[in-house]
């Protein structure tokens, strides 16, 4: 908006950076064909004794050449002729008189005159093509760079402080850039324009025509941004000198506001992909969460439901084994249900934003413990190896979260592997942190899928349909682990089978206040 202030009220413009250089009075250039002449009739006065008349004009069309090459066809052949009459009146003789009456140094000067015309000509036009070279190499460079910058903008409002800034630097002028807005129309800075700008504006927005006018002294320039259906933004320059759309300079400017289409169509495009993707991801996730419900969910609650209506209406006909079998489905299958919501609950509160967790220095034994003594029916048929050395050192951990974890891992090995195979934990102290692994020996977990399975809702070529997994487990595990400062990671084990196996930070020391007389102790 400041750039539409001073667009309108700024009283004189500096010329554009981009027009060309001052051309040198003519006058200036009559003189210096004077100086050739004067410089050649010097080298010829110098030479005069040791040379022929011949070679006194040799050195005159020498000099003709050289001014040939700086000057255009008119002074070239103004310098030539200037040199013709010089050289006849001070070297043919008759001396200082005018008298062109020998046919051969008459076809001499006239070969003179021809070479300036021809080298001049050629130099001239040698000229032009490398000024248009140059002006062209330097359009595509201030084109790629703007392109470059226009590439590193994740903004629309970075894109046009972008091309402001470089039309700044190649104008002169002031520049403002509107965008379009979230309603499809020009944005109106009713406070910079005035009403009359402003439909000049909307005038080549709506036109998708370049249109000029005066404006306080100066020229007001309004340029669209077109894309492929639409104009996206409207250009407008203050310059003091009027800009004509065929120039170079016009050429340039609208070969700016091209970059400047393609930016924004392409911003436009990434934008649109990513919302796209996003849309398809929650979709996904929609859809997994929803088969995991009809699916997973549903296959407890019909055991519960089957064995509570059993119980209801055929218990004093139920032998009591029978009746206490009902009651270890409705209970097995309700905590299968109730570690299934928990899961969920648990996703759900380490993807809030601003989540914090209770962390408290804690045992990795007594974590340990409670996790297995809540599998302690599943694995009492199992072999089962734990290994926590007797010197191990706290961890900073939420207990509950790292439990949950543990209990994820212990539940995945008992559900993927034969029911003979043994189960193994472990852990080890590694830096400043411990290292907890979780072992089967069943059928492992293929290398490509080792980074998948972390995802939500993915479940690995080996799980079987109807199991009781929903895909969530590995996810719950990686966001706490995380969450916890750790790292966690799969690898294939010795002999075959899965370790599943993670990191959290140790405890800090704890000062614990010592009795009277006593020193403080660090637990």
């Amino acid at each position: 908006m400041d750039a539409a202030r001073a667009l309108f009220r700024w009283p004189n413009a500096p010329p554009p950076t981009s027009a060309r250089p001052a051309e040198v009075p003519r006058w200036h250039l009559y003189l210096l064909a004077l100086c050739f002449v004067a410089v050649s009739t010097l080298v010829a006065i110098v030479v005069e004794p040791y040379a022929s008349i011949e070679d006194e004009a040799m050195i005159y069309l020498l000099g003709d050449t050289l001014a040939a090459l700086r000057f255009d066809p008119k002074l070239s052949v103004f310098t030539a002729l200037l040199s013709i009459l010089t050289c006849d009146f001070l070297f043919i003789p008759p001396r200082m008189a005018f008298a062109l009456t020998d046919a051969r140094k008459t076809l001499t000067f006239l070969a003179m005159l021809v070479v300036a015309a021809l080298v001049s000509g050629l130099s001239q036009r040698l000229r032009v093509q490398e000024q248009t070279a140059s002006r062209a190499a330097q359009a595509n460079k201030t084109l790629y760079e703007l392109n470059v910058e226009l590439s590193r903008s994740p903004e629309l409002s970075d894109l046009a402080a972008v091309t402001k800034r470089r039309l700044q630097r190649l104008f002169g002028g002031e520049v403002l850039v509107l965008l379009k807005d979230a309603e499809g129309k020009l944005e109106r800075p009713f406070q910079e324009l005035t009403a009359a700008e402003l439909a000049l504006a909307e005038g080549a927005w709506l036109d998708g025509e370049f249109s000029a006018h005066a404006a306080n002294g100066g020229h007001a320039v309004w340029l669209p941004v077109l894309g492929k259906s639409e104009p996206l933004a409207v250009i407008g320059l203050r310059l003091s000198a009027p800009l004509d759309p065929r120039s170079e300079e016009g050429q340039l400017l609208s070969a700016c506001a091209r970059e400047l289409s393609a930016a924004i169509e392409r911003m436009q495009l990434a934008q649109a992909m990513q919302r796209a993707v996003l849309a398809a991801e929650t979709e996904r996730m929609r859809s997994s969460l929803l088969s995991a419900v009809s699916h997973d969910l549903k296959t407890p609650l019909a055991g519960i439901v089957a064995s509570g209506t059993t119980l209801l209406e055929h218990r004093e006909k139920l032998d009591p084994q029978v009746s206490r079998s009902l009651v270890s489905t409705i209970v097995r299958e309700g905590e299968r249900l109730g570690q299934v919501l928990q899961n969920l609950l648990s996703m759900s509160r380490l993807e809030s934003s601003g989540v914090r967790l209770r962390r408290t220095p804690e045992a990795v034994e007594d974590i340990v413990a409670a996790a297995l003594g809540r599998l302690s029916d599943a694995l009492a048929l199992r072999p089962l190896v734990v290994d926590l050395p007797a010197d191990l050192p706290w961890i900073q951990a939420e207990p509950a979260l790292i439990e949950q974890v543990l209990l994820n891992l212990l539940e995945n090995a008992l559900r993927y592997t034969p029911p003979s195979s043994s189960i193994e934990v472990s852990a080890r102290t590694v830096g400043g942190f411990v290292a907890l692994k979780v072992a089967d020996s069943g059928p492992g977990i293929p290398e490509g899928e080792r980074d998948q399975v972390f995802e939500q809702f993915y479940r690995g070529s080996q799980a079987k349909k109807r199991d009781g997994g929903v895909g969530l487990g590995l996810s719950i595990c990686r966001a706490v682990v995380r969450a916890h400062g750790g790292e966690i990671g799969i690898s294939e084990r010795e002999g075959g089978g899965t370790v599943v196996e993670f990191t959290l930070p140790l405890s800090p020391p704890v000062r614990v206040p010592a009795a009277a007389g006593c020193c403080e102790v660090a637990v």
